[in-house]
């Protein structure tokens, strides 16, 4: 049957190529493991049994949704037996192959995986994304207990980094609950919430953005309470890489690296704390159908149009351009095309004639590199590739250009006021000369590039300049180095800071 809640307001949306991130469905093999393991209101929510591809269709024409990644909600699939979930995956993704096949201009599937069980899921990602051509793939904060970031799930996020794949992340029920509060609560209204930050946390933690830099990950609901909490956890993440400089443990730079679906009641706040701390090339729309009412659906679809948080170029990126960035697949489909670049409304939102999706990639700690890719991005794949290629540069490697004779790596141990901090150091000379050097150094799990260092002698001088969590700093390093056996010693000066020596020795 129909939903019976329709929109009173029969206003038009204007923009009318939005790109839906949070599109759930209901295929039969989905709702036939509903029914039989979860009967009633799974997560205190009832299972919404109407679903078609033609109720999608509608109200995705209502919403001024042009294309939808369908994927499911929670609880997603979980059985006991390994052989069985990997079943029951496969039979789902296979109905959602053949609904994305009859209307591929509108649908995508995302599909989904029998964790938590690592090498299976690995393998039906290769499956759902090469024989079904799957957009992507979709994840739950955790799966059965064992939560994103945990590193029994790395054999499949290694497949997923190897194929740049995009993953869509929804949150579930926690394994435990804390007894007497927030009873007759549906998940969905605050355990979702906590749910999303925990595992994006863990991930931090973790550095499972580090590890696997080419996910290309959607985190629902504008982030939760991710934002919020980045202020906070940044604070305490130092300690953690003063204790482990090889650790990343970079909340700041995660939540830069990664996209937000706009999902849920993100207008009136969320929206405006997260834009500051993150692209607006990464922000993405989501409708959470068909789970939320069409009603309030269509109320903070409204919202976000009409938002002042965003300027009209901010809002035609969020519904439509920037998906074009993280799925490349939909600069094929016309209507996508044209939505991102023609005005919404009577709105203009052209620039120079021309507009533009901005692709970021912070593949450098603090550091955006951004390119601007025309749409269609017919260009894209060279730009981009070239973009990734510099900011590798900037990690803890040698240049490209640099000649391996004349590059030396160091491990040094700074007696600084806190403790001592390990800080692996590249030195690579200019010239056969060795007169002139320039290299990089990790400080605390952050890479900082310096040029313009002179030797004199064993003397060698340079300054390395590092954001770290409570602001910029410049350290100027004077450092004697012994070519027979390798040996260092020197001192680091720091604004207002005493003179702090150290020692190293080259690897």
């Amino acid at each position: 049957m129909n939903h019976p809640v329709e929109s009173n307001d029969a206003a038009p949306l204007r923009f009318r190529g939005k790109v839906d991130f949070q599109s759930h469905y209901l295929p039969p093999a989905y709702l036939e493991f509903l029914r039989a393991h979860y009967p009633g209101n799974p997560d205190g929510y009832p299972t919404p049994d109407y679903w078609t591809p033609d109720w999608q269709r509608d109200k995705m024409d209502l919403l001024g949704i042009a294309y939808a990644h369908l994927e499911l909600s929670s609880p997603n699939v979980f059985l006991p037996q390994m052989d069985d979930c990997l079943r029951l995956a496969r039979k789902i993704n296979d109905q959602g192959a053949a609904i994305a096949a009859e209307d591929p201009t509108r649908f995508g599937l995302i599909a989904t995986l029998p964790l938590p069980w690592a090498e299976a899921s690995a393998a039906e990602a290769r499956r759902a994304l090469d024989e079904l051509k799957a957009d992507g793939v979709g994840l739950t904060t955790n799966h059965h207990g064992v939560y994103l970031g945990d590193p029994r799930l790395d054999p499949v996020m290694s497949e997923l980094d190897d194929r740049g794949a995009m993953v869509i992340v929804h949150p579930t029920a926690p394994p435990v609950s804390v007894p007497g509060a927030c009873e007759g609560l549906s998940l969905p209204a605050f355990e979702y919430f906590v749910e999303t930050t925990r595992a994006f946390t863990n991930m931090v933690l973790e550095d499972t953005f580090v590890k696997f830099p080419s996910i290309r990950w959607v985190i629902p609901h504008a982030g939760a309470f991710v934002s919020i909490l980045a202020d906070r956890f940044e604070s305490f993440a130092f300690m953690l890489r003063f204790a482990d400089p090889d650790r990343r443990v970079d909340y700041m730079d995660a939540m830069s690296h990664v996209y937000y679906d706009l999902a849920g009641f993100s207008e009136p706040k969320q929206l405006a704390d997260l834009l500051r701390n993150v692209p607006d090339t990464h922000l993405l729309y989501g409708s959470d159908t068909p789970y939320t009412p069409i009603e309030a659906v269509l109320g903070q679809a409204r919202a976000l149009e009409g938002t002042d948080k965003l300027t009209e170029e901010q809002k035609c990126m969020a519904f439509t351009g920037n998906a074009l960035a993280i799925n490349p697949k939909l600069a094929r489909i016309p209507a996508l095309v044209r939505a991102a670049s023609e005005p919404a409304g009577d709105v203009a939102v052209k620039r120079d004639g021309r507009w533009h999706v901005r692709l970021l990639h912070d593949l450098f700690p603090r550091r955006h590199v951004a390119v601007r890719v025309p749409v269609p991005p017919h260009e894209a794949a060279p730009k981009i590739a070239g973009t990734v290629r510099d900011a590798a540069a900037a990690r803890l490697t040698p240049d490209p250009g640099d000649d391996p004779a004349l590059t030396a790596r160091y491990d040094v141990r700074l007696n600084s006021p806190v403790g001592v901090i390990a800080i692996p150091v590249i030195v690579s000379y200019d010239d056969a000369t060795r007169t002139s050097f320039h290299g990089k150094a990790k400080v605390m799990g952050i890479v900082a590039s310096y040029r313009d260092g002179v030797r004199d002698g064993t003397r060698h001088s340079f300054d390395i300049r590092v954001r770290l969590p409570f602001g910029p700093l410049t350290v100027h390093l004077n450092a004697d180095v012994s070519e027979p056996d390798g040996s260092v010693a020197g001192t680091a000066v720091a604004p207002h800071r005493r003179p702090m020596p150290f020692t190293g020795r080259r690897r």
